[in-house]
């Protein structure tokens, strides 16, 4: 299968390239430089597109110096910790669960194997209710636990573990297995020393899934004291009124915070994805 662009000389696919890039970031610009401007030029010249458009007159701290209040930080730590939490936990669960599928051999395992890609692909929405109803049977509403247990276990991620472990001949287990080691020890001293491409992938999609969480996080713990940053952004604006300025620098900040794991793992996330033969 040929990529796209291909037949395009490479001076111009790189033009065409750069374009597209340009159209996809300017939004992001946009609202950069907007959290920059003083309250009343924000909108000023978002009608009459030009270059004052994104080139403002003057620039100001004011909207992220009130951002970086202690509510917004509070969230900002809320985020992290429940962001690093789930992807500790979820490396070990998911992997565990993608090495028992790719080598083992128990009834049902098709079936299951089966479910668990099916559980990605259902919409969250269609299981918030039922899924409120076990964290509060659980005791968990306004919890650190409600916002990390039901994110852990991810079918993508089994998938992403069970697909690079399938790849591992068999026969290095069994010899190590009659070298007296047990499973455990075939998973953590065997397979995962040789996962770092698929942990990184994993981790930064755990991450990133934690960052940007916000229906979830509103309906299972909305107390204050475990506000996440997506609900704090968008508690800028109300019925009322809407602090425009001061949500585009709460946004501009979650993006960029959101960009340094990114940017730190995305060669091993398109390689993982290959290799995983996803197209």
């Amino acid at each position: 299968m040929r990529a796209p662009l291909a037949w395009l000389p490479t001076g111009l696919r790189y033009l065409t390239m750069a374009l597209i890039a340009l159209a996809l970031l300017l939004p992001l610009y946009w609202m950069l430089i907007s959290s920059l401007r003083p309250s009343d030029e924000i909108f000023r010249y978002a009608a009459d597109f030009g270059w004052r458009t994104f080139v403002p007159e003057s620039l100001t701290l004011e909207h992220w110096i009130g951002a970086l209040d202690a509510g917004y930080l509070r969230a900002i730590g809320n985020s992290l910790f429940v962001a690093f939490s789930t992807v500790a936990l979820g490396i070990l669960v998911n992997s565990l669960a993608g090495f028992a599928f790719a080598v083992f051999d128990f009834p049902g395992r098709t079936v299951l194997f089966v479910c668990v890609l099916a559980s990605f692909m259902m919409p969250f929405e269609a299981m918030v209710l039922p899924l409120y109803h076990l964290v509060r049977f659980l005791g968990w509403t306004d919890s650190y636990k409600a916002l990390i247990m039901p994110e852990v276990a991810s079918g993508f991620i089994i998938f992403l573990f069970r697909q690079f472990f399938v790849g591992i001949p068999k026969e290095l287990f069994e010899a190590a297995r009659i070298d007296g080691a047990t499973w455990w020890q075939a998973y953590w001293r065997i397979a995962m020393p040789l996962t770092g491409p698929t942990i990184a992938t994993a981790s930064l999609m755990l991450f990133i899934l934690q960052w940007e969480a916000f229906f979830w996080p509103l309906v299972a713990a909305s107390a204050p004291d475990y506000v996440v940053v997506q609900v704090a952004i968008a508690r800028h604006s109300n019925l009322e009124t809407t602090d425009w300025g001061g949500m585009f620098a709460a946004s501009s900040i979650a993006v960029l915070m959101a960009l340094i794991p990114f940017l730190a793992f995305q060669r091993y996330y398109v390689r993982t994805i290959v290799q995983s033969g996803i197209k």
